[in-house]
């Protein structure tokens, strides 16, 4: 089982290289050894990705794009420029990078399609404006792209992560007051391990909580 993370500076992405095998990146940030390959690229955007395409020349079982960030804002105090810039990052990217993998074919046959989305998307807790509507719609997205690709046997979903013990983690606490759990990146990567080998887990929103 090959899989490709696309993970920009993503630092769930990066420690989850310790426990996964057979797994290359595509990052814009200086990673572990324990990836077998690194693309990395400098400037992280849809125009550097797409000039990977000689430089992938394997096909994957899977591709899980990590791409997020989180920044607290209100729409009560709505900004358009710093709205956009969110939302292109939570959103935006990731679907061009979905793309990406869809026009240049580097899946296998039946092979799958991850977004990292937040259960923050189903959730209205005060300053998680942009970022709940951005994981939002990638849910739906999901949905969409998934129908879309049935014809070609390419399954794609999202796994909700709930509040992970790391630097994001505990920037959300602190700025949304929740009393929610933590949950250890050891725990999300075992569950995400056993996720990309079930390759029936395409029917709903996959999620992990603590």
């Amino acid at each position: 089982m090959k899989n490709l993370f696309i993970g920009g500076a993503s630092e769930i992405a990066l420690e989850l290289s310790k426990y996964l095998k057979d797994t290359d990146s595509v990052t814009s940030k200086t990673i572990k050894n324990s990836y077998r390959k690194n693309f990395k690229i400098k400037n992280y955007n849809i125009k550097n990705i797409n000039n990977l395409q000689k430089k992938i020349i394997e096909k994957y079982d899977n591709v899980v794009i990590f791409n997020g960030f989180y920044s607290s804002s209100f729409l009560s105090m709505f900004q358009r420029k710093n709205f956009l810039k969110d939302f292109e990052i939570n959103f935006l990217i990731p679907i061009e990078f979905s793309n990406f993998v869809l026009q240049r074919n580097i899946l296998k046959k039946g092979g799958a399609i991850y977004f990292i989305s937040s259960l923050a998307a189903s959730e209205d807790l005060i300053g998680n404006a942009v970022y709940s509507i951005s994981k939002n719609a990638i849910n739906l997205s999901a949905k969409i792209l998934s129908n879309e690709q049935k014809r070609r046997n390419i399954r794609v979903n999202v796994i909700s992560l709930g509040l992970i013990k790391n630097s994001m983690g505990l920037k959300v606490k602190k700025l949304t007051n929740t009393d929610k759990k933590y949950i250890s990146l050891n725990v999300v990567a075992k569950k995400i391990k056993n996720i990309l080998k079930n390759k029936k887990m395409n029917k709903k929103n996959i999620k992990i909580l603590s």
